[in-house]
């Protein structure tokens, strides 16, 4: 197997993204329910999304919440999809 220069050969950028909600959610005990816990990973994926994205999360929240407003799709708020 040949590795690039410029990639890792672990994970530890993912490990280190995800150590800080680890930790929220052990601290704050989870959640009630089926649909708290499926709320919750994704308001963590998209802050960590709009965080590597340099992107405020504030504006990604407004953005996404008009969009389906307007009937939109989620695409719509803009969250561009990964290029690694």
């Amino acid at each position: 197997m040949s590795l690039s220069r410029h990639r890792d050969n672990d994970n530890n950028h993912a490990e280190r993204a995800l150590r800080g909600w680890v930790i929220y959610r052990k601290l704050s005990l989870g959640t009630q329910s089926k649909d708290g816990e499926r709320r919750i990973k994704r308001l963590l994926s998209v802050h960590t999304t709009c965080r590597l994205q340099r992107r405020p999360l504030h504006d990604y929240l407004i953005d996404a919440l008009a969009a389906h407003s307007r009937g939109g799709s989620r695409a719509a708020a803009g969250v561009k999809p990964s290029t690694d």
